[in-house]
This record gives structure tokens, C-alpha cells and sequence, in this order.
């Protein structure tokens, strides 16, 4: 029997041998749109994501909330270059055996960056923070320690110095370089005077009025 006899025979039966055909293209065409769905939801999940994340958040972290106010020191100070171990290096005709200290500015701010982290003041507290530069003329590297080597009153209570409350410990300067360091206190936000005294631990201090006009 060929081809279009069976065919003819199975119409003469009653039975539509169109149909498993119109059923698998449906099948196909409900597998198509499906994916299709998937892939419309994706690249919408995908633009939101986007959008959160480069989209600015308000917090208060942002710049626009952190309190800032900036005074000039530009005062300057030499003190013994340290070695590795804290000890003063000895002096020779050759090398000098000092380390500059400048205070170049003082900062009154509610945030401070230390590391990649970064610290709000809390329960009425700001951070005073001094902006150092050390300058080593030396032609080998040195140390200091700034955080030894400056205290700070408020309030008109000169019975009570404070040490740093930020500070690096022993502070290495390169060779013939200048270096930036800065030491912080957490002091009270409507504080607007303060009293820095620098000098060695065990030698004569002298004093700095840093005020504020807020």
C-alpha cells in the first residue's frame, strides 16, 4: 500500500491525522513563550539589582552630615629621632639625629577615617584631630613616636591632660622625606577651646591655644 492509499484510509476512518501536528507545534510554541517569561523576568531582576546599587543611598555617613571645622597651627618642633627599638639614635657630625614636628592644622569633626573604616562620634562627642607633618633630614630612616609627645586640656582644667585617643604607635620616616601622621582626641562638641602641650614625656612642654569659632 503507498502512501496516499493509507492516508486515504485512515480519512476514511474518521480520524484527523492533523492533529498530533497542531499539538506539537502548541507544545513548542508554550516552551517558547516560557522561556521567554524566564528571560523577561531575569533582565528585569537584573535592572533592579543596577539600580539599587548605583543608586546613592541617604545615610548619615554621607558628607553632607558630617560636622567639620578647620583651624590653622602651623607650629614646629624638634624632637629625637628614634631607632627601631624606640631608643634615640646617637648623634654624629655626619647625620643629625632630629625629627621635625609640625602641627600644620587642627580639625574639630564628628568623623574620622581610620583605616577603610569609618567612626562616628557619639553621646555629644567630636574627634579633635591634629594634622602632623614629620621631616627626617636624616640620609637613613628614623622613628618617632607623635603620640608620646603631645597632651591636651579643655574646659580650663589644666590638672587633667589627655594622650591621644587616635595615634600611631612608632611612626617610621623615610629618608630625606617629609611625612603625614596626625594624632586625635574624642573631646566634648560644644568645647571650643583647647590646650595642646608638646614636648618629651619627661621635659619642659610647651603650650598651643587651638580655639574654634564653632
Amino acid at each position: 500500500m503507498d502512501k496516499n492509499a493509507a492516508e486515504n484510509d485512515l480519512n476514511s476512518t474518521g480520524v484527523n491525522i492533523t492533529k498530533p501536528v497542531h499539538k506539537r507545534r502548541l507544545s513548542l510554541f508554550l516552551k517558547a513563550y516560557k522561556k521567554f517569561l524566564i528571560v523577561i523576568v531575569i533582565v528585569i531582576i537584573g535592572l533592579f539589582l543596577i539600580s539599587k546599587i548605583s543608586t546613592p543611598k541617604n545615610s548619615t555617613n554621607s558628607p553632607s552630615s558630617v560636622r567639620s571645622v578647620t583651624t590653622r597651627v602651623d607650629r614646629s618642633y624638634d624632637f629625637s629621632a628614634l631607632n627601631n627599638q624606640g631608643k634615640p639614635i646617637p648623634t654624629t657630625t655626619a647625620s643629625p639625629s632630629r625629627i621635625k614636628l609640625t602641627i600644620t592644622n587642627a580639625e574639630k569633626t564628628s568623623q574620622v577615617l581610620v583605616g577603610d573604616k569609618t567612626f562616628s562620634a557619639k553621646n555629644n562627642k567630636l574627634f579633635l584631630i591634629l594634622n602632623l607633618e614629620l621631616r627626617n633630614d636624616r640620609a637613613t630612616p628614623a622613628n618617632i613616636i607623635p603620640g608620646d609627645l603631645i597632651r591636651m586640656t579643655y574646659g580650663g582644667d589644666e590638672s587633667r591632660k589627655f594622650a591621644p585617643d587616635l595615634h600611631n604607635n612608632l611612626v617610621p620616616v623615610a629618608a630625606i622625606s617629609t611625612k603625614i601622621d596626625r594624632v586625635g582626641f574624642v573631646v566634648p562638641d560644644n568645647e571650643k577651646m583647647f590646650k595642646i602641650y608638646i614636648g618629651e614625656l619627661e621635659g619642659k612642654k610647651d603650650i598651643v591655644t587651638i580655639a574654634f569659632g564653632s
